[in-house]
């Protein structure tokens, strides 16, 4: 095979839906299909549909959807080259690696090597002072195991190290991120520091942060490896791989400032948890945070700087449909001091979690006194700002009660769902109701497969725009599968969920061209009395206005209008 489609096809070909999920999920026969409860959701009811027939999943209770890669993606976390191979294994089928991989994979080969040597270093008696440092932070052996924590001493071992395994060009060496240049030689870029690997979602060592160590006040406290071909600063969590499993079963993650942070939380059992690298907190992360939960507790320092992160944090998370909480330290500077003092009341204060945003505000207004102006003006100011960016209406109505239980002021006094109404409106165009006829006649055409019945059905009568857009390109393609469909609005956020709703919808019932007929009939009519309306209302308008060579357009078009309707009525009778 010469092509990463045609490996994907022909794994997809030799591996059956039902069987790769069926691993993870307890499924049941319904149908033609098979359900079961959802893995990326808690639920009572199985809302969790497999479709032998189309190769496909479908979540109806959390939207979740997609193919074998897909889902083997989502419920592992990892990456797609991750995911390749392991159903190209699964379906004895030898991958074909691109040149582009085979140098990732060099890179990522150095960084493991470097990860090892660095361990290695750590354990050397030579070195003492840096695990004696470890140990007295309070981290344990199991820690330093677990982690793979290390020491980079300097000096020209690394680089002997990794040439012993394997010859590397300098170029590579260069690009791993582990080496610089001076003088026409390498030297490595961690000198004395106390070496933090950091692991990709699938557990490959991509790069690494580095920690001083005190007496050695050679450059920043911290240092990161730099931006390279893997490892990309804003798109990657330190603990990302460790917390997978606890996030998932817990259905709940949180978020927090370092890597200390981390690890000092997974030695009291509460492995759930990620810090950005070194980096304000990006979309890009939190979007992957979003893989592991959708619920997400922001746990930042107690300083101001914290208090920013959290409201920035909940900002970008606007965007993902997240579920966020907030809480701080306080009185301890960070999550360190604080389980090292305290462990039980760290695990008290994740249970006792509130929203982000009523977190927010009640820290916002504190030494803030409502009755002078300028303090009144710049917190119904920040309310309005902050809620502008919340997308969800549920979400929106809740924390504008949330505002005036604490504060007694309502923002937006002109209406609340005035607010809101901007991106209502964005939202109505383009919006959906499954019940609609228009989603009902797609759903039994989509269900049938027969699209060259669509030449008999005039599309201008369809009110949706989304669903015109759909069958005008399924008229001009009938010989379309519903696969292919599916493929070509894989990327609009609206028309995939829509298709896929339409097809599972249907899965379980049957359809013919008459019952299609009866429900087009239903839109015709349907069609008629919102123009005879639309008429009416435009006629009455400019006969007040006193238009009256208006007038006399709009009723003729009106005339023709009821002159369509007769005879769409006894042509439907013949």
């Amino acid at each position: 095979m010469d092509s990463s489609r045609d490996q994907i096809e022909e794994i997809k070909s030799r591996l059956d839906i039902v069987d790769i999920v069926g691993k993870y999920v307890a499924l049941k026969s319904a149908g033609k299909n098979f359900s079961g409860r959802c893995p990326f959701h808690a639920e009572k009811t199985p809302s969790f549909i497999v479709s032998p027939e189309l190769q496909r999943y479908k979540c109806f209770g959390c939207g979740e959807s997609g193919d074998i890669f897909n889902f083997i993606q989502k419920i592992e976390n990892i990456d797609f080259p991750e995911t390749l191979e392991k159903l190209a294994k699964e379906a004895g089928v030898t991958l074909v690696k691109k040149r582009s991989n085979t140098q990732f994979q060099r890179l990522e080969d150095i960084n493991q090597k470097a990860a090892i040597y660095f361990f290695k270093q750590l354990k050397d008696k030579k070195n003492s002072p840096a695990l004696e440092y470890i140990h007295k932070r309070g981290i344990t052996d199991d820690s330093i195991q677990k982690f793979g924590i290390g020491y980079a001493p300097g000096g020209i071992g690394l680089l002997e190290y990794i040439q012993s395994k394997e010859k590397y060009s300098k170029s590579e060496l260069l690009q791993s991120g582990l080496f610089v240049e001076k003088e026409g030689k390498l030297r490595g870029k961690f000198f004395k520091r106390i070496m933090f690997p950091i692991r990709s979602s699938s557990a490959k060592v991509i790069a690494f942060t580095g920690r001083v160590l005190p007496g050695n006040e050679y450059g920043p406290k911290y240092m990161n490896s730099p931006e390279t071909p893997i490892y990309h600063k804003s798109d990657n969590l330190y603990g990302q791989y460790e917390s997978r499993q606890q996030s998932r079963k817990e259905d709940f993650i949180i978020l927090c400032e370092g890597t200390t942070d981390v690890i000092s939380a997974h030695q009291i059992g509460v492995e759930n948890i990620v810090a950005p690298l070194g980096t304000a907190l990006t979309k890009e992360q939190l979007a992957k945070v979003s893989k592991l939960s959708k619920n997400v507790l922001f746990l930042f320092d107690s300083d101001s700087a914290g208090q920013k992160a959290v409201e920035k944090a909940f900002i970008l998370s606007q965007e993902l449909s997240l579920n966020t909480y907030a809480t701080n330290t306080s009185p301890y500077k960070d999550i360190d001091e604080m389980i090292e003092k305290e462990p039980k009341k760290f695990k008290s204060l994740v249970k006792k979690r509130v929203d982000a945003y009523t977190y927010l505000l009640t820290e916002y207004i504190k030494n803030k006194n409502l009755n002078k102006f300028e303090d009144y003006r710049r917190i119904v100011s920040w309310m309005e700002s902050t809620l502008s960016h919340v997308k969800n209406r549920s979400n929106f109505l809740f924390y504008v009660k949330s505002s005036v239980n604490i504060t007694k002021v309502e923002p937006f006094k002109s209406g609340s769902n005035k607010a809101f109404s901007d991106h209502e409106a964005k939202s109505e165009k383009f919006g959906i109701k499954r019940s609609s006829k228009d989603a009902i006649f797609l759903q039994s055409l989509l269900f049938q497969q027969n699209f060259k019945v669509l030449k008999n059905f005039d599309l201008k009568f369809f009110e949706n725009e989304k669903i015109l857009e759909i069958l005008s390109f399924v008229s001009q393609n009938p010989k379309i599968t519903r696969e292919e469909l599916i493929d070509k609005y894989k990327e609009d956020p609206v028309i995939k969920p829509l298709i896929e709703d339409s097809i599972f919808s249907f899965s379980k019932g049957e359809s013919d061209i008459e019952e299609l007929s009866n429900i087009y009939d239903s839109i015709v009519k349907s069609y008629f009395v919102r123009k005879e309306e639309d008429f009416r209302v435009k006629i009455a308008s400019a006969e007040q206005l006193g238009n009256i060579k208006q007038s006399v357009k709009l009723f003729k078009e009106f005339q023709d209008l009821i002159k369509e309707k007769q005879n769409y009525e006894k042509n439907s009778r013949l």
